[in-house]
């Protein structure tokens, strides 16, 4: 009988490598120590698992509902795993123009939490390796938690009682360089109309603390990342610095890992907990595939904030992203 085992990332505060069973046939007994390696560590990694599109989404599902992907896999349009690369589904290479390029190749190389301008974000993300460039394409993590156990205690206190907005659009035009901002503004326009702006992006925002508290744990992280922005009470410069700062902080060694891809490898990582990024490669002369699947969070414990502030989020947005286009010329 084959004996799971679970090595510690070294010289990080989370992570864990899990080998010695196959996730295509996986016993209850071994998805319970799964399962709680998971709460413990915030990252696991699996390597060498090779899961076609059909087996990510049944593995998927142990850990609940998954949000809508694009039709890579599984029957269903909710249980489908979603291809994430550099080539469009024709194969042809992703450039800078390309809306793909603008909204999601380019931006997910800065740090961010999945799904958190939606009413409910994402609680769990999974990745596996079907391509992988020569060189770079890394995926980084930032451990949330050890961040906010880091802060002293002013800067606790600090927090405590502090939000953030939190929009994919201004996360987005906030990290483009300047050369392809008036690609994105064409795409997007100035104004939302019926709720969204061009390219889907949402009109409102949603208000989420700072800092929150696990669900299953308990334990306090920071909810930061490159789509929290507009904290009431601070001018928008004053805002930017102090989130700015506060990422820089919290996304330093030990927190962090950066995972080197093989193909076959499967990472999964609590999005409650951790911040993630891509890392850059020769994306116009090699491919880069993974495949995706993202798990739904829990509304009683994962929607914004209900408060007057929150329902001023159209407006902020709608004064931040004028700002960001007035420092980038537009």
């Amino acid at each position: 009988m084959r004996q799971l085992k679970v090595e510690p990332l070294p010289d990080t505060t989370f992570g864990a490598v899990i080998t010695g069973f196959d996730l295509s046939n996986l016993s209850s007994r071994m998805w319970a120590h799964i399962e709680a390696a998971f709460h413990e560590y915030g990252v696991l990694i699996f390597p060498a698992q090779h899961l076609v599109a059909e087996a990510l989404v049944a593995f998927a599902k142990r850990f609940g509902t998954l949000e809508r992907g694009a039709p890579t896999g599984g029957p269903k349009r909710g249980e489908r795993a979603r291809s994430i690369s550099n080539r469009n589904p024709g194969g042809t290479v992703l450039t800078a123009q390309d809306p793909t390029w603008l909204t999601l190749s380019y931006p997910t190389r800065h740090w961010h939490m999945d799904g958190t301008f939606n009413l409910v974000p994402s609680k769990i993300g999974m990745l596996s390796a079907v391509s992988v460039p020569s060189r770079g394409g890394q995926t980084g993590f930032a451990d949330m938690r050890a961040a906010y156990e880091a802060l002293d205690q002013s800067a606790r206190e600090r927090v405590a009682d502090l939000n953030a907005y939190h929009s994919n659009l201004i996360g987005t035009t906030r990290v483009l360089p300047k050369a392809n901002q008036p690609d994105l503004a064409s795409f997007v326009g100035d104004a939302p109309k019926d709720g969204h702006y061009g390219l889907g992006y949402r009109a409102d925002a949603p208000l989420r603390p700072l800092v929150k508290c696990h669900p299953v744990t308990g334990r306090p992280s920071l909810f930061v990342g490159r789509h929290a922005f507009g904290v009431p009470g601070m001018t928008p410069e004053e805002s930017e610095r102090f989130l700015n700062e506060l990422n820089t902080f919290a996304c330093r060694s030990p927190r962090v890992y950066e995972h080197e891809w093989r193909v076959g490898d499967l990472v999964v990582f609590d999005n409650r907990r951790m911040l993630h990024r891509a890392r850059p490669y020769d994306d116009q002369s090699e491919a880069r595939e993974l495949l995706n699947c993202r798990i739904v969070g829990n509304p009683e414990t994962d929607t914004g904030l209900a408060t007057v502030q929150a329902l001023r989020s159209v407006e902020v947005q709608v004064a931040e992203l004028a700002r960001l286009r007035r420092r980038a010329g537009l």
